[in-house]
Order: C-alpha cells, then sequence, then structure tokens
C-alpha cells in the first residue's frame, strides 16, 4: 500500500474490529461491567501478541538483515523500541485491572489470556521474521500456533494471508492497521469505564493514555512504511523520517536528535566518571573528598546556583541514599555507609549549602516488622549527623502528571523542589538487573515502590523507577564501594562475607556512573541488565560520550550474580518465584534484629514461612 492509497474498511483488521465492538455493545447493552471485562481481557490478549511479537532482539536482528544506513537503522530500531514498552505498559495495567476487581474466574480467563497472547506473540514473530530455511523446527510449530488460533477464530481474516514472512514494508504496512484497531478497542474501553465503579479511580485517563499511544504507534508505522521501498530499501531521507516520528513522540527518537531540552537532560550525557580506588592508610572520609572533587561536584553546585540565578547557600539539597533495606547492624553491606553520607554533608556545607536532606522510602519490611519507621531505620544504623536532616519521601508524595509512563501520579515533594538532587547508593547485585545501583536506588521517589512488585501491579518496575527520573533527575551519583559491597545472586538484600573493594564512583550523569560500575562488578556486558537497557532506551546510551577517570579494572572478588549455571537459572525464576511463590515477600525475608523490629503477628510469622524462609536463606542468602 502506497502513500495516499486506502484498503476499503471492511478489508482491515481495523475494520473487521469495529464490526465485533460494535456487535459487543449490542450484546452488552446495559451491563457496561461485563462489556468492560470482554474488552479488557481481549485488550490484554492483543496487547501480549504485540508486546512479544515487537520484543527488542527480534526487531534487532530483522533490521540487521535490512541494507540501510546506520543513523537510520539507530532511529528506526529507537522508534521500535519505545512502541514495544509502551505495548508491555499497557499490557501491564490491564491485567492489573483485571486481577484486582474481577471474580477467580476472571482472575483465571486473566491468565489464560495473557499466556495466549504471548505464545501467539512468539508464533507471530517467528512468521514474520524468520524463514524456514534459518529455523524449521520453530517455523513449524509456529504454523501450527496460528492454525489452532485460526480454529479458535482469534485471527482476524485480513491477517490470515499475512502470516508468512514478509518484508519490513509488509510488515510496517500490517502493523499500522492492527495498531489502529487496538486504538479502536481502547476508544471503546474508555467509553465504558465510566460506567463501571469498582475501576481503579484513574483508569479511564490511563485508558484514554493507551489510545492516544496506539494512534501515535499508527502513524509511526506509517512513516516507516513511506520510508521502505519494496525491496526494504530505504526511500526516504532520514530527515523526512526524524520528522514524522518526532511529531508523533520526540522520545522515539534516538537522544541526539531530539530538541535541546532532551539532548540536554542530565541523565544519559555521559561527562566524567571517577573511579577512586583508596590507597592503604586513606580513610573513607579523605577518599570521598578526593572522589567528588574529582568528579567535579563543585562545578556542579555552581551549576546549578547559576542557572537558578541564586546563591549556593540559598538551594536546597536532597541526598537519596539507601538504608532501609537493611536488616541487622551485623550486616551493612547493603546499605550506604553512614559515615561515607556525613562526610558528604559535610562537603556540601563547606561549599556553602545550608539547607541539606537525607532522604529514604519504606518498602515491604514494614509489612511485617514493626519499628520500620525511615526515621527509625535511620537511628538504628546511625543516619543522625547534625549536618543534615532525615526526610521520609513516603509521607511526603504529592500529585504529579508525569510526563512519561503510567499509572504513577505522585512525587516526593522534596525531590521535587530540591535545586540539587543527588544519587548516594550502594553497591549492589541484584538477581534480574545484575546490579542495584544510582537508578535503582530512585525507588520510593514516586510512589510506594513495593505496589510495582507483584503480578497485580499496574506498572513495571523499571518504568516505576524512571518516569521520576525523567522528570526530576539527579544531578550527581555517588556509588559506596568502600567498606561493603554486596554480592552474589541478592546482594540487594544483603551479603555474609562481602569483599571491600575499597572503591567510590562518582558523576554528573548516574546512568554513566552505573554502566561504568556494573561492568566493573559483573564483568561483560552492562546492558544485559533489563533495567539499564530500559534507560538507555528513554535517556540515550552514554558510553560513547564518558570519560573514565580512574582504573578501568573488574572488582577483585566481587562474585557476580550469575557467577553459576545453577544462579543463572535461579536468576531466571527469580521474577515468577517472587511474584507467585513468595508471599508477596514473605519467604525472602531476612534475618531481620527482631529486638529492634519485633515481627508482627499475623501473614509471614508461621512456622511454614520460616521454613520456607530457611530453605530460601540456604540457597541465595543473606
Amino acid at each position: 500500500m502506497t502513500k495516499g492509497e486506502e484498503t476499503p474498511r471492511t478489508e482491515t483488521v481495523a475494520g473487521e474490529f469495529q464490526r465485533k465492538l460494535d456487535a459487543w455493545a449490542e450484546r452488552f447493552r446495559g451491563r457496561p461491567t461485563e462489556e468492560l471485562r470482554a474488552l479488557l481481557l481481549l485488550a490484554l490478549e492483543r496487547e501480549r501478541i504485540v508486546a512479544v511479537a515487537y520484543r527488542d532482539e527480534v526487531m534487532r536482528e530483522r533490521l540487521a538483515s535490512v541494507a540501510m544506513p546506520e543513523e537510520s537503522r539507530a532511529l528506526i530500531r529507537q522508534a521500535l523500541a519505545w512502541a514495544w514498552r509502551d505495548e508491555e505498559m499497557h499490557a501491564i495495567y490491564t491485567r492489573g485491572v483485571l486481577l484486582r476487581i474481577g471474580s477467580v474466574r476472571v482472575r483465571v480467563a486473566t491468565w489464560l489470556s495473557h499466556v495466549a497472547g504471548a505464545l501467539a506473540g512468539w508464533a507471530v514473530a517467528v512468521r514474520h521474521h524468520t524463514s524456514f530455511s534459518r529455523a524449521p523446527i520453530s517455523t513449524l510449530i509456529a504454523s501450527f500456533v496460528m492454525f489452532l488460533g485460526r480454529l479458535g477464530g482469534k485471527v482476524p481474516k485480513p491477517m490470515r494471508d499475512k502470516l508468512r514472512h514478509l518484508t519490513l514494508r509488509e510488515y510496517c504496512a500490517l502493523q499500522v492497521d492492527a495498531e489502529e484497531s487496538a486504538s479502536l478497542g481502547w476508544k471503546r474501553i474508555a467509553q465504558v469505564a465510566p460506567r463501571v465503579p469498582e475501576l481503579p479511580p484513574d483508569a479511564g485517563t490511563w485508558f484514554s493514555r493507551m489510545h492516544s499511544d496506539e494512534d501515535k504507534h499508527a502513524r509511526i508505522f506509517r512513516a516507516l512504511m513511506e520510508t521502505l521501498g519494496e525491496g526494504d530499501s530505504v526511500l526516504a531521507p532520514t530527515g523526512s523520517l526524524i520528522s514524522e516520528v518526532g511529531h508523533a513522540d520526540e522520545l522515539f527518537l534516538p537522544r541526539a536528535l531530539r530538541s535541546a531540552p532532551l539532548r540536554s537532560h542530565p541523565v544519559g550525557q555521559g561527562g566524567r566518571v571517577v573511579v577512586h580506588v583508596s590507597p592503604a592508610g586513606e580513610s573513607k572520609q579523605e577518599a570521598l573528598r578526593r572522589a567528588v572533587e574529582d568528579a567535579g561536584l563543585v562545578e556542579v553546585v555552581r551549576a546549578r546556583a547559576e542557572a537558578l540565578g541564586r546563591p549556593i547557600s540559598s538551594l536546597r539539597v536532597l541526598v537519596r541514599v539507601s538504608f532501609m533495606l537493611g536488616y541487622h547492624r551485623d550486616d551493612r553491606s547493603n546499605i550506604t555507609d553512614p559515615e561515607l553520607v556525613e562526610a558528604l554533608a559535610l562537603r556540601l556545607r563547606e561549599l556553602g549549602l545550608e539547607d541539606i536532606a537525607v532522604a529514604d522510602a519504606g518498602n515491604l519490611y514494614d509489612w511485617f516488622f514493626d519499628g520500620r519507621s525511615v526515621h527509625e531505620v535511620a537511628r538504628y544504623f546511625g543516619f543522625t549527623s547534625p549536618a543534615y536532616r532525615v526526610v521520609d519521601l513516603e509521607a511526603e508524595q504529592v500529585p504529579h502528571d508525569y510526563s512519561r509512563g503510567m499509572a504513577q501520579s505522585t512525587i516526593a515533594r522534596s525531590w521535587r523542589d530540591a535545586e540539587l538532587r543527588i544519587v548516594f547508593s550502594k553497591a549492589r547485585s541484584h538477581p534480574v538487573d545484575l546490579t542495584h545501583l544510582s537508578i535503582a536506588t530512585i525507588q520510593g521517589v514516586g510512589g510506594r515502590f513495593d505496589e510495582f512488585l507483584f503480578a497485580e501491579r499496574f506498572a513495571s518496575r523499571e518504568t516505576a523507577l524512571l518516569m521520576p527520573l525523567l522528570d526530576f533527575p539527579p544531578h550527581f551519583a555517588l556509588i559506596d564501594a568502600f567498606e561493603h559491597a554486596a554480592d552474589g545472586l541478592v546482594g540487594i538484600l544483603g551479603c555474609r562475607r562481602p569483599p571491600a573493594p575499597r572503591r567510590l564512583y562518582a558523576g554528573a550523569d548516574a546512568l554513566a556512573v552505573d554502566l561504568l560500575a556494573t561492568r566493573h562488578l559483573v564483568g561483560g556486558e552492562p546492558l544485559q541488565s533489563p533495567l539499564l537497557r530500559l534507560a538507555c532506551d528513554w535517556f540515550g546510551d552514554p558510553r560513547s560520550a564518558t570519560q573514565l577517570m580512574g582504573p578501568d579494572e573488574a572488582i577483585p572478588g566481587f562474585r557476580a550474580p550469575y557467577q553459576t549455571e545453577l544462579h543463572a537459572l535461579m536468576g531466571l525464576l527469580s521474577i515468577p518465584v517472587w511474584q507467585f511463590a513468595s508471599g508477596r515477600g514473605a519467604a525472602f525475608l531476612p534475618a531481620m534484629d527482631t529486638r529492634a523490629f519485633p515481627p508482627k503477628s499475623g501473614h509471614g510469622q508461621g512456622p511454614f514461612w520460616r521454613l520456607y524462609r530457611a530453605l530460601m536463606r540456604a540457597l541465595v542468602g543473606p
């Protein structure tokens, strides 16, 4: 289909789907709750199909097979990656709504739609992008799945002759039709939602957002289609594609092609990253001063004051640290060192800053133990310096309309209002993201983070982390790998025998700092981390613009989360086990200091859970 041509509506997926929607509107007349459930179950299956079929690794491989300039390839890949991320967000939100408002029967149907959509998405990706000669077994299995889908009436008639290997142009043309049909579905869902009182308060807003997203995706796929010739050669100059994609959504463009405000965003800009390895005899306080001086903290402070046209003494500073994951004074491996935090605060005061706050937020430990408020845990671990005050981010949540993402609508007032935001994280391993450093420490700046960890969540934890980062970025980042670095499969929860690297990482770009530190901590490619890979889609990959100051060496003795095949398997299983078999975290509670944090009665405290936890600690620690 060339530009200007229009397939008759009755021959399109969107046309067939509109007739289905009209029939359902008549069938469910006067029963909006039943209609909405049917619409959401269908939407979940369709969103899962495209979320799996648009997977980044699938599209990267497909784009690599097409001859085009690298600039065009990078642009198309970025646009497709964002479409994939959006579809993932839609699927997660839809599933969360169904699981929260549905009966047992609806919840079972939800999971069936979830699985069916994933299987169909895999099959569609194989048929569209893989030839029989390259992958005969996968192609045969995918063809059988598609056959079952046709028998079950799941494959729209206009799509049946397109379940084959397509050129990239044909694929984009098909997606225009599919995205237009999805837009129709979300439009109808948004119309029905106000008549269903049991929905979450903001559901109508998010359904309308998804309707808008699908329209945007259709526009982008149309632009991609018109850029490609019949043999997938690039017809249009890159400039026209930049214009079309940018008008749809600037974040669908690579960072270098975005407008000046987004190109100058502090996260993803690169710059200097300091790796300070402290020699014997140097105190931790001296090490911190050297690290922040070399990383340009003074310049960052002066630049903030100049940009705001205010004296340095008037700037409000918020330092996001991590101590709420701490569980016992005997294991400080997974919390930021309070002595280093005090040293940072004192250095900031020397620079003329007076209003300095140190902040953290509650987590699911307070479901199971008393005494777990931010101020109580801060006192327990020694965050009591007169050089700063302690702030509870959860207690300071105020409404905020995020410029990107879904299902999060508040921000901590102190983080929002701070003129100088610093994140001071701990060097820790993570079973999914490889490491848990500066970007991950942002958790709790927005909504309570445990709302994004389980199956009924409304958004992914990665998206929840990056939303505040886009609107209210940190201006400086530090990683404490001095006396302890929590390693192994679940270093984030603590570590029995942590190494002592005597290192500090520092820089103005939190993402650049994390990418370098991750490479030193676990070795290999840092973009194997789903969180860091997503952050690079949002903000750009800063590695080519990063200047390393210090040794470019792995941390000796640090055990990566996937150091053995068993640990790799356990890491793969960590998300489903956490979501469905952890008792909402009860199975992974650490050996809490119960004198300071007495157990609450109820869930997670019976003999079964104590035995389960003992088994988990034996397997993964801490």
